[in-house]
């Protein structure tokens, strides 16, 4: 088990450095509730954290003034993976707090933050992403509604030559399924029961797609050709209740997904096979218990397992309430 200070009361996404370290983010979205409960005296300031071989924690950067979003006066960061270029791209999660949901591109120089700057604006929901070769793939939990109420999301496949810091990328509002920008790679359609679809997202050995759509517990296999175009959709694993982030393992040749309703971590095989890894009932995360696990970072024979801590009020969702106290649980794999 990791422990973290109250700046990082909501750990959400991230991904393995050059140098192994886990680098993740914490948009902090339970300032409100913690404070209410007494648990913090003043809010926490969006932050990305860095854990490193030794599982020792430090904060790598905390966003400033500047970074933030000029409408909603903060920034929401989520989702975190490493480009080719070496540099660290993340998601600014805007629709809850009013603003524009953005990718931000973090410029790395020796190990450190050098500067933040806006290379895609206009997504709505976005969450998860991940690159293959010189193209970077994008979950947007949120794109809309069917006539009949059900959700639909997507994935945006964008390039690295078109993350420009000095023109960002203006993605156009979907409006519906013959309305929306070229960008848009796949669209998923689900049932609507919690509104949240494409979720995590990751890249396989076998070079090919996979996003887990959230109110479904689904995962679906996008089968890419050589130059990354989309060949074909179809589910690949099924039996969660809410899956969450996932990541694939090349040591293991397995996939590492959790399930946010569930407090669950499950291990999949390329035949798309579901193994519990681990599970308990509603705890504060202590003792290196799962507290509404979001995502998981491999490295080596250990999961980092980044406990969002959310808490939706659905029945069946085993976490209650966001608390204290704040931490990152540690699981052994063979």
């Amino acid at each position: 088990m990791v422990n973290l200070p109250e700046t990082f009361n909501s750990p959400a996404s991230g991904d393995l450095d050059k140098e192994g370290n886990a680098i993740f983010t914490s948009p902090n979205l339970h300032n409100e509730v913690l404070i209410k409960a007494g648990a913090m005296e003043k809010p926490a300031t969006p932050t990305i954290g860095k854990i490193n071989n030794n599982n020792q924690f430090s904060t790598w950067y905390t966003f400033k003034p500047e970074d933030m979003d000029k409408t909603s006066g903060t920034v929401v960061p989520f989702g975190l993976a490493f480009g080719p270029d070496g540099n660290a791209y993340v998601i600014d999660m805007q629709l809850w707090v009013g603003g524009t949901s953005r990718i931000l591109k973090i410029t790395v120089n020796n190990g450190e933050v050098a500067k933040v700057e806006t290379v895609v604006s206009g997504l709505s929901f976005p969450n998860g992403l991940v690159w293959k070769g010189d193209d970077l793939f994008i979950s947007d939990t949120v794109l809309g509604e069917t006539e009949d109420g059900k959700q639909v999301s997507g994935v945006y496949k964008i390039s690295l030559e078109e993350l420009n810091v000095q023109n960002p990328l203006q993605i156009s509002k979907y409006e519906n399924l013959d309305s929306k920008d070229a960008h848009l790679f796949e669209t998923f359609i689900s049932s609507g029961v919690l509104k949240f679809g494409a979720n995590g997202i990751t890249i396989a050995g076998d070079g090919n797609l996979y996003t887990a759509i959230m109110e479904d517990g689904n995962v679906f296999k996008t089968v890419l050709d050589a130059d990354n175009n989309k060949v074909s959709t179809t589910e690949f694993s099924k039996g969660l209740i809410a899956s969450d982030g996932i990541k694939w393992d090349s040591r293991t040749n397995k996939f590492y997904i959790t399930d946010l309703f569930a407090n669950a971590v499950y291990s999949i095989d390329m035949q798309g096979n579901l193994q519990l890894l681990a599970q308990n009932a509603n705890t504060d995360g202590a003792d290196g218990k799962l507290d509404g696990p979001g995502e998981v970072i491999v490295r080596g024979n250990q999961i980092i397992v980044l406990n969002f801590d959310a808490a939706f009020g659905a029945p069946n969702m085993v976490n209650k309430t966001p608390d204290a106290p704040y931490t990152v649980s540690v699981l052994e794999i063979e």
